[in-house]
């Protein structure tokens, strides 16, 4: 994938939006949106445009687990640091993908190719807290969808868990004790093969092209759900492109 690039200040619809923000089953926490949304031709005198697009729930106060949850947005999801607050890092994370894009656009774009659609850029990103898991846990969930040129996009998801009191992100050591890490892959191999009638893990990879480009391994992209956790792969990180995201829960007593 291609490089992050932003558009124009003076495009820029950005703003933060009280109640806005999906909630979770936990009360007192203060939800609010930071959006962002931006579509300008991708030359002049263009009809093609290019979109981006950002939508995060934030909280309210300066509580540890906002604070923390602001420094995962500005630092982790939007890769763009040095900024004070969620909105004004989707500003500047704008400015720097609109000017790399205005570039590359300038140089490649034709108005009479046949491929100009391809030029048509696309970078989305949304944000949004789930239902916690208990009154410890705080989940979150990012999807960033972009299109770059090229024969296809790209769809990433990433889960972030805190917790609510101190507000610090879990990291899978939190969740997988010492010691228990090969049993927690060996219930993931065998839940995989389960899930899509593989005999073991040779035949899952001929089968669905799990495996193929990296073994499993304990992720920090998870979700805790009641008595389970999800781990998810995205695109070419244990597969190629047309395996899709592999995700695969297990029981949470198979890592006591």
């Amino acid at each position: 994938m291609k490089k992050l690039l932003i558009l124009p200040l003076a495009a820029l619809a950005c703003a933060c939006v009280p109640g806005a923000g999906t909630q979770t089953e936990a009360p007192g926490l203060e939800w609010g949106t930071a959006e962002l949304s931006i579509e300008n031709p991708i030359a002049p005198d263009a009809k093609e445009t290019y979109h981006i697009a950002v939508g995060l729930d934030t909280l309210a106060g300066d509580s540890g687990l906002a604070l923390q949850l602001s420094a995962v947005l500005r630092d982790s999801v939007l890769q763009t640091s040095g900024h004070a607050t969620v909105r004004e890092t989707m500003i500047a994370f704008a400015d720097s993908v609109e000017a790399e894009w205005k570039t590359e656009l300038a140089e490649w774009y034709d108005p009479d190719s046949e491929y100009k659609d391809m030029y048509q850029y696309m970078y989305e990103i949304k944000g949004s807290a789930l239902e916690s898991r208990g009154d410890s846990i705080l989940s979150y969930v990012v999807t960033m969808d972009c299109y770059l040129g090229g024969a296809h996009g790209s769809h990433v998801v990433r889960y972030y868990n805190f917790y609510k009191e101190s507000g610090k992100l879990l990291g899978i050591g939190d969740v997988v004790p010492i010691g228990k890490e090969a049993s927690v892959l060996k219930a993931m191999e065998q839940q995989l093969c389960k899930d899509w009638g593989a005999m073991n893990l040779t035949d899952l990879q001929e089968k669905t092209g799990i495996t193929m480009l990296g073994g499993l391994y304990l992720t920090n992209n998870f979700l805790l759900k009641g008595d389970s956790i999800e781990f998810l792969f995205n695109q070419y990180e244990i597969a190629p492109y047309a395996a899709g995201l592999i995700d695969v829960t297990i029981p949470l007593p198979a890592i006591r």
